[in-house]
């Protein structure tokens, strides 16, 4: 662009110096001859020309070269152009082997990833198969884990009231049995067989018999050597070699209790005569090998041997109360704290009305004598020094006796207010210590006979005596509570009769001065 206006001035500035050469030279020819004039004049016109052709031809060869120049710029354009699109021709070409290459490629993939999805869908059902096979057979595992461990549970808490013989060695299979189920990795197989065998040892111990000799504890003697005949689990007697009992041996047979506390067995040594010597003649005959031996005693024990035998033994008052509390259980520990509450709070009520229900004629004698005599202050003095509920009253009276009626009622009435709570105070308590202790009776009762039919049903009986002997121990809190809350509420009516007959004579022996007093209102 800067070019092209270089060019365009070049050409201007002849013609404008030949025209400037013109005026110059028409002036200084003025004076001249017309003639001379116009041949300087058309020679002026020729130089002109002349240089204007020139110029004009410097013009046409300097737009020769431009175009020259732009035609170079255009062929080199043009084949710059040909080959750059020689080289996007090659890259098309290039770009679309490469596409169709791609294209395979991608169909083979399509294909290969469609077989691939196939594969993983047909593994996830064979994995969700199998999962769910697993939980099956995992929930079937635990469930089975926890029968065995819910049987050994059982069979734990049964080997307390069971048949003691062995039953050392039945706690440890059956502890061992209860670890391997409750470990973090539960052996249920090892746990089973342990149970399994102390099933097995249990039912050979039930049918099968013994005869040798043990250290065992007779009455309060430990280890002492014994002859042990056992007769299954129905007949357990022993028979000491220390030469106890005038050198013949003391005697002790396993009993059944028929306790409610899940003790089935019991050892027992305060035998009857006839029944040791029985049991010293059958052990004697079993260790002579006879093929017969005769037990002095019912070996089913449906005949409550256990309660006949402690029957048969004197028993002193102390003897007779301690059994009876242990009949009936725990829930005689609170029966005897509620007996011993409400007889405490019925001593403070009587000694609290005695005190502060005084009521002496001779009292009153003289509050009514200085009442006639005018002197309050007096009569106020005295009534402030006794301190019972109905001086307290009267001095509320007398204290107002120099002011108007209407003062003096509100005074007795605060007063009235302030001692018939003191009077009436733990009444209620008392009240409901009465009620509660049958409620104790009867939840003993229900908790013994819920005892009871535990026992029977784990140990069963066919002897109607040993369950009446059972609930007769279960009522033995009802008996209790009732024995307890008849006295208490007798007491509680007596004591609520001694209140309400001293509120009434509160009432009138304040009312009755109060009018003495102020005789008329206003």
């Amino acid at each position: 662009m800067k070019r092209k206006n270089v060019c365009g001035f070049e050409k201007v500035l002849p013609r404008i110096l030949g025209i400037c050469l013109l005026f110059v030279v028409s002036a200084f020819a003025w004076p001249w001859s017309s003639k001379s004039v116009a041949v300087d004049s058309a020679a002026i016109r020729d130089s002109l020309k002349r240089e204007e052709f020139k110029e004009l031809q410097r013009e046409v060869d300097a737009l020769a070269r431009i175009r020259l120049q732009k035609a170079d710029s255009l062929e080199k354009l043009e084949a710059e152009h040909w080959r750059k699109r020689y080289t996007e021709t090659q890259l098309t070409e290039e770009h679309q082997v490469e596409t169709r290459e791609l294209d395979g490629r991608y169909s083979k993939l399509s294909t290969d990833l469609g077989r691939v999805n196939e594969e993983v869908l047909a593994s996830k059902d064979i994995t969700t198969d199998a999962e769910d096979k697993a939980k099956s057979d995992e929930s079937a595992y635990e469930n089975f884990n926890t029968q065995v461990k819910l049987a050994v549970e059982k069979s734990i808490g049964d080997v307390a009231g069971d048949y003691p013989v062995g039953m050392n060695d039945r706690m440890i299979r059956l502890k061992k049995a209860q670890n391997d189920v409750d470990g973090k990795n539960p052996n249920t197989l090892s746990a089973m067989r342990e149970y399994l065998n102390d099933l097995l040892d249990r039912q050979k111990l039930t049918y099968t018999q013994s005869y040798g000799v043990e250290k065992t504890q007779v009455g309060s003697r430990p280890d002492v050597k014994v002859n042990r005949l056992r007769l299954g689990t129905v007949f357990l007697g022993e028979v000491a070699l220390d030469g106890s009992a005038d050198g013949l041996g003391e005697v002790q047979a396993l009993l059944r209790s028929g306790a409610l506390q899940g003790k089935v067995f019991e050892w027992n040594s305060s035998l009857p005569a006839e029944m040791a010597i029985g049991i010293r003649s059958a052990v004697n005959e079993a260790s002579a090998k006879s093929a017969i031996v005769k037990v002095p005693l019912d070996v089913l024990q449906n005949k409550a041997v256990k309660n006949s035998i402690s029957d048969s033994n004197e028993l002193t008052w102390q003897e007779e109360l301690q059994a009876f509390f242990k009949k009936g259980g725990i829930v005689m520990y609170p029966l005897v704290l509620v007996a011993l509450f409400a007889l405490l709070l019925c001593l403070e009520r009587f000694l609290v009305l005695m005190l502060r229900g005084r009521l002496t004629p001779r009292f009153m004698k003289q509050v009514d004598a200085l009442v006639s005599e005018k002197k309050y202050d007096e009569a106020a003095k005295l009534c402030f020094k006794k301190n019972t509920s109905l001086s307290m009253v009267l001095f509320a009276v007398l204290n107002k006796a120099n002011e108007d009626r209407e003062i003096a009622e509100k005074s007795l009435q605060e007063m009235l207010l302030w001692e018939q709570p003191r009077l009436e105070r733990r009444m209620g308590l008392l009240a409901a210590m009465g009620s509660i202790a049958p409620l104790l009776g009867l939840l003993g009762t229900v908790t013994g006979i819920i005892t009871l039919f535990t026992v029977i049903t784990e140990v069963g009986t066919n002897d109607a005596r040993v369950l009446a002997g059972g609930i007769s121990e279960a009522l033995v809190t009802t008996e209790t509570g009732l024995v307890i809350a008849i006295p208490v509420m007798i007491l509680h009516g007596l004591l609520s009769e001694k209140i309400e007959k001293l509120t009434s004579e509160l009432y009138a022996r304040s009312t009755s001065l109060l009018n003495k007093i102020f005789p008329k209102e206003g």
